[in-house]
């Protein structure tokens, strides 16, 4: 009994610390390079990072799964999906997270993204894409009621040389709120970032992000190909401290990612993703 009293003592104190549709860190290849993916976003999970992004990947799908700080009761996954079109490259995304307490879900954010990036120049020289996604966010508290609302992304990536890559993303720029006799912000994100590429197959980021509470994040990452079919990577961050390193895998089509990351007062954080490239 004492143990299940501090269990529940323990999620009402992190819940104020989960909401608000926080970054999350969605995807096991920007984990695993501690969120540094700003300027080369070119997966599945791009609508989540930057929709500028969009435009540089394959026609893909994938998914993802881990506990929020190693957290048994707070689940994190999504679903996402892009398609390359001559208008463009379009993406959709689904990330939710589930605060559940003895089968009971206490609280739930949920967030539905539709996405599109497009070319403005592409030669031999540089090449530069935009995008933007919507994101409708559901927010639902166990017997105390739900509620909606809609923000908007943008992003933009340059490709200079082949080699060095610049990235912008703003989140929420119309400032939606949550709440409806006490408004909450969902919070804002600017985030800058410079990555290069001085052999094939391996990618050096750094990214500066401001939140909205005014605080800047610096993250860095690493991620090396050793293999056609195997990539391993390693990152850093402050603010909170964090370490991170994963690996990832393509065989014929089927990427498998994994992250591991730290925290500087919680538990480790162990992030499964799998895709495929069609």
């Amino acid at each position: 009994m004492l143990k299940k009293i501090f269990l529940l003592i323990s999620l009402i104190i992190s819940l104020p610390c989960f909401a608000m549709f926080n970054d999350y860190e969605i995807s096991a290849r920007a984990r695993g390079m501690s969120g540094a993916v700003t300027s080369f976003s070119d997966d599945y999970s791009a609508i989540f990072y930057n929709p500028a992004g969009l435009r540089f990947a394959n026609n893909q799908v994938g998914a993802t799964y881990y506990h929020l700080n190693g957290h048994d009761f707070s689940a994190v996954s999504s679903v996402s999906a892009l398609y390359n079109t001559k208008i463009g490259t379009f993406g959709f995304g689904y990330q939710g997270l589930n605060t559940e307490y003895y089968d009971v879900n206490l609280m739930s954010e949920n967030t539905f993204s539709l996405g599109h990036s497009v070319y403005l120049n592409k030669d031999v020289i540089s090449e530069t894409s935009i995008g933007y996604s919507l994101n409708l966010y559901h927010l639902s508290f166990h017997e105390m009621g739900n509620q909606t609302n809609v923000g908007l992304n943008a992003g933009i990536i340059t490709v200079l040389h082949q080699r060095t890559k610049i990235g912008f993303m703003l989140t929420n720029i119309n400032k939606p709120t949550m709440g409806k006799d006490e408004k909450h912000e969902i919070p804002q994100q600017l985030a800058l970032g410079l990555s290069y590429i001085p052999y094939q197959g391996v990618i050096t980021a750094i990214d500066l992000k401001k939140n909205s509470d005014g605080e800047t994040e610096i993250r860095g990452g690493v991620e090396v190909g050793i293999h056609p079919a195997m990539t391993l990577r390693m990152g850093v961050r402050n603010n909170p401290a964090s370490y991170s390193a994963g690996a990832g895998f393509n065989v014929m089509g089927i990427k498998i990612d994994y992250a591991l990351s730290t925290h500087a007062k919680l538990n480790l954080t162990h992030h499964f993703a799998v895709g495929y490239v069609f």
